[in-house]
């Protein structure tokens, strides 16, 4: 069950308030994608992204195919200049095994160079997700951040990848201890 926290920015109040519980493994991910309202093919590689990256939804669609490279195994995604602060993050990388990852290769092999591989506006970027999931695109960051948090990952090892201040990574971090904490509860015998 997602915990939702009330929130009075309006990005959230569609959904209830701001859900801080992460995504625990791929199932809400695959669900959405064989089963999400998607309204055009091109759409379906967008949230791939998103989910798999941790990116912010802007830093997403300004993404050009040159920012890519493709091999038999991998993806390697040059995020560029991040937003906010304005790092760059060294490139990352994903297994081309991953679920759905085709549809991420697809669109980036069917732009031409220059042109961003998602041309719709942030809203778009939005309700694609929305739609397909039902919650908010930047609900992926959250997730993915957290879950790197709870494989092990440390803190230095979550700011390459994710580009966030050591003070939003705090954030993150309380929130995969309070989990963390909780489900300890039910192993006491």
């Amino acid at each position: 069950m997602l915990e939702v926290v009330k929130s009075t920015q309006t990005r959230y109040s569609k959904h209830g308030g701001k859900i801080i519980t992460p995504l625990p493994d791929d199932t809400a991910f695959v669900e959405g994608m064989t089963k999400g309202l998607f309204k055009k093919p091109q759409h379906r590689s967008y949230p791939v992204l998103l989910y798999y990256t941790a990116i912010r939804r802007q830093e997403g669609l300004r993404c050009v195919p040159e920012q890519f490279q493709i091999s038999k195994d991998r993806v390697v995604f040059e995020v560029g200049k991040r937003l906010k602060h304005g790092i760059v993050t060294p490139p990352l990388t994903i297994p081309r095994s991953a679920p759905f990852m085709y549809e991420l290769v697809n669109a980036i092999e069917a732009t031409n160079t220059g042109k961003r591989i998602w041309p719709f506006c942030p809203k778009t970027g939005y309700n694609i997700v929305d739609r397909a999931f039902g919650f908010y695109p930047h609900f992926f960051r959250l997730s993915r951040i957290s879950n790197f948090f709870l494989e092990g990952w440390t803190i230095a090892q979550v700011h390459s990848w994710a580009g966030l201040s050591l003070r939003a990574l705090d954030y993150y971090l309380g929130l995969v201890d309070t989990a963390r904490m909780g489900m300890s509860l039910g192993n006491k015998k």
